[in-house]
């Protein structure tokens, strides 16, 4: 597959593995009910032509499949949406194809081969204080550019070639987003909003994809007694929340909290979070919800595991137990609501998603079909479907999950201890399938027609999304450097051929490890280190169909 998916470039994406033809026709044809080329049987994986020079205009294919691909080139199209893999015709396809990659969420223009580092941009990245305590740079995907806020600056990358495409000045205790971690929430965009500077002179402004920037709103600072401390939110928003209820709801139950912060016990009431959303460059009020105090054991009270709403870089003073405590994580998608008595989610559009379980066991995420998820973390709680209007779908048992990296149908895969084994549901909860497989596994990717799970002992596999049926093993159990351990996914992405997984094993290595979801062959596999050097705390985000590396000190291109 051609590597540079610069525009006018040839790009040439590889139809079959070798090992896949059968009879000189891949599976993916006889599935697709296309019809057989005449004297397909001749060709097959003994065939040792080479592949064509793409800047001829001819046809660029994969050794051993020039015999059957000639007289199919009418279809090129055809081919491309019935199959649903990277297939095309140099000169036919890369627009297209390069687009539909690119709105893949986790999509890369090529992973067949080793990645190399392009280019690197040093400086910080992402917030500072306490918004920044995981490690990890809180960053956003604006268009096809990386944004995030660097000192006093928001500034956008170029995925390509990492030169700044803009830098907008900002003022003091800049706060933009939404932003998230990559690998940890839906980085995508329409804008990013920012505020500046000092508490009672707070001002906020509206960044578009191309850097430019709406006009300056002072925040009336009776807003904020009234309504709550601002943050920056989705679809164009600010954000402002707090508890809101007679302090005599208040009943701290069994809770205890040592000076050091180790809890017991749970607080069995509180005080309501009200949640208010206001147009960034009006000031109107778009929204506003509600969100009811639930039973919370007193670990989620601490002031450091709840966070702050109003403050990014306070977690919240020096009481161990603070039943007022909460903040959130704002992304694009979700308003993350977590903390003392918090158990809910709201949608861009004000719409409330309670979870599945107790705070702290459960969580909300969005689907790339455009609804959620609400599930607990263990694999006896069922899981809620919701539409993305946030009405209840259905209800399905155990704990379900959509892949990191979807480029298919949006299959939800769920487990749970009273029917061991594999159940797929549709992404509106209606049942597809039931699999003998073991009962716990990561689903890093829905390539095509190929669901790709990690299984338990060190072995991927792909599993048939329309069936369940096993289509191939693989086993990853030793390392890049050759010894045996296990490994566990950390990012996934894919080319709509291959699935690229990241992943790191319990001394805290991290391998990166791209197989060819049709076949199950292992393309390549290699230490991070060996990409990034040193830097090896990197997560990983794709951009325009680029994929990037982010630090809180840096940003690198692969390719």
């Amino acid at each position: 597959m051609g590597r540079d998916p610069a525009g006018g470039d040839a790009f040439v994406f590889d139809l079959v593995d070798d090992d896949a033809v059968s009879d000189g026709m891949p599976d993916d044809l006889s599935r697709a009910g296309l019809p057989r080329p005449e004297g397909a049987a001749d060709g097959g994986p003994d065939d040792d032509s080479e592949p064509r020079d793409g800047a001829s205009g001819d046809l660029v294919v994969p050794t051993g499949a020039t015999r059957w691909l000639r007289p199919l080139a009418p279809v090129a199209a055809v081919l491309a949406v019935v199959l649903g893999t990277s297939f095309a015709l140099d000169g036919v396809r890369t627009a297209e194809q390069l687009d539909r990659i690119r709105e893949v969420r986790g999509g890369v223009a090529d992973l067949s081969s080793p990645l190399t580092e392009q280019w690197a941009w040093d400086g910080a990245v992402g917030a500072s204080g306490f918004e920044a305590y995981s490690g990890s740079a809180q960053v956003a995907v604006l268009g096809d550019l990386l944004v995030f806020v660097s000192d006093e600056e928001l500034l956008a990358l170029e995925p390509a070639s990492g030169a700044e495409a803009w830098s907008i000045p900002l003022g003091d205790r800049p706060d933009c987003g939404p932003t998230g971690y990559p690998g940890r929430s839906d980085l995508a965009t329409a804008s990013v909003v920012c505020l500046q500077g000092a508490p009672e002179e707070r001002e906020v402004v509206v960044v578009g994809p191309d850097g430019a920037v709406s006009g300056p709103r002072t925040l009336d600072p009776a807003d904020t007694r009234r309504y709550g401390a601002a943050r920056p939110g989705p679809d164009g928003t600010v954000l402002r929340a707090r508890r809101v209820g007679d302090i005599s709801a208040v009943d701290l139950g069994d809770a205890v909290c040592s000076p050091a912060g180790d809890c017991s016990g749970t607080v069995e009431s509180g005080r309501e979070i009200m949640l208010r959303a206001e147009d960034a460059v009006t000031g109107a009020e778009r929204w506003s919800v509600t969100a009811p105090f639930v039973a919370t054991p007193a670990g989620e009270c601490n002031p450091w595991q709840a966070g702050a709403w109003g403050d990014v870089s306070d977690p919240g003073g020096g009481d161990p137990l603070q039943p007022d405590a909460f903040g959130a994580r704002i992304g694009g998608d979700l308003v993350d609501l977590h903390g003392c008595g918090a158990n809910a989610s709201v949608t861009p559009d004000g719409e409330l998603l309670p979870r599945a379980a107790a705070p702290g066991a459960s969580g909300i995420i969005g689907l790339s079909t455009g609804g959620y998820l609400a599930s607990g973390y263990d694999s006896t709680t069922d899981t809620v479907v919701y539409t993305a209007a946030g009405e209840v779908l259905e209800t399905v048992a155990g704990y379900a999950v959509e892949a990191d990296v979807v480029d298919g149908s949006g299959l939800l895969l769920s487990w749970d201890e009273e029917a061991p084994g594999v159940h797929a549901y549709e992404p509106d909860g209606t049942p597809r399938w039931d699999a003998r497989e073991p009962d716990a596994f990561q689903f890093a990717a829905e390539v095509g027609e190929t669901a790709v799970v990690l299984a338990a002992g060190g072995e991927v596999r792909g599993l048939d999304v329309a069936t369940g049926d096993r289509r191939w093993t693989l086993d990853i159990a030793s390392g890049s450097d050759g010894e045996s351990d296990d490994r566990f996914l950390f990012q996934a992405f894919t080319d709509g051929r291959h699935a690229l997984l990241l992943l790191h094993n319990e001394t805290g290595r991290f391998d990166l490890v791209s197989l060819d979801a049709v076949s199950g062959d292992l393309a390549w596999d290699v230490p991070i280190a060996d990409v990034l050097g040193p830097v090896q705390d990197a997560s990983l985000v794709a951009v325009g169909g680029r994929l990037l590396a982010v630090t809180q000190g840096s940003v690198r291109g692969l390719g």
